[in-house]
């Protein structure tokens, strides 16, 4: 079924543009932080956070809605793309790889 839309889409999905917590975990270190989501499609995930990650880290990510009655949703991360933001904060974005 094709989607009428007023603009050309690009990715393969639509980004939401969402306003939950996000909490960061490396896999190799055990270490947590949180950020403050961007965006979010069914391929990927855009976050703010105070943590410069390299392109090509593996994470695992847990967004948690303001709505309590929706579950977080937790997936394995790789970081595409880690931009330093004027408030000395990085944007993160990355790629969902699998959903637990």
């Amino acid at each position: 079924m094709a989607v009428d839309r007023e603009y050309e889409e690009k990715r393969d999905f639509i980004r939401m543009f969402v306003d939950a917590k996000v909490e960061v975990t490396d896999p190799q270190s055990g270490d947590t932080f949180q950020g403050e989501s961007k965006d979010l499609s069914a391929g990927g995930v855009a976050f703010v956070c105070d943590h410069e990650l390299a392109t090509g880290t593996r994470l695992e990510v847990k967004v948690s809605s303001a709505e309590s009655k929706l579950p977080p949703l937790k997936a394995d991360f790789i970081v595409t793309r880690c931009d330093k933001q004027s408030d000395n904060r990085y944007e993160i974005a990355g790629t969902i790889e699998n959903v637990s």
